[in-house]
């Protein structure tokens, strides 16, 4: 039986090497090596939703309501997949994924730069 014991909410979100859409490439799984954009991410899952060839899906199962007007069936839809299957698609070599470093500038803004080819990611 699992626990009733609920996880403590961390004080600040965990930080990610992915964003909203971003380029990325699956490194593991059935998608392995197919590549997508990122929807929407979760930082406090470590999880991100996957639009494109690399996108996971899952089937619900819906029953017909009338009186909201929704047709029963079954609907497949996106599922969220673990960030650290996911490796950023570096534009300047764009044939494989990418390892990113955190630069800090001057002024405290801090960009994403790919490790072997030195591409800043801007977002």
């Amino acid at each position: 039986m699992p626990s009733k014991v609920k996880k403590p909410i961390p004080a600040k979100q965990p930080k990610l090497h992915v964003r909203k859409g971003d380029q990325v490439v699956v490194l593991s799984g059935d998608n392995k090596g197919k590549t997508g954009t990122i929807i929407k991410v979760f930082p406090a899952d470590g999880r991100a939703i996957v639009d494109g060839e690399a996108g996971a899906y899952e089937t619900k199962h819906v029953k017909p309501n009338p009186q909201a007007n929704v047709e029963g069936g079954r609907i497949r839809r996106l599922r969220p997949v673990a960030v650290s299957k996911l490796a950023l698609l570096d534009p300047t070599t764009s044939k494989a994924a990418t390892r990113v470093k955190h630069e800090r500038a001057a002024d405290g803004t801090v960009t994403r730069v790919a490790r072997k080819s030195g591409h800043k990611f801007t977002k």
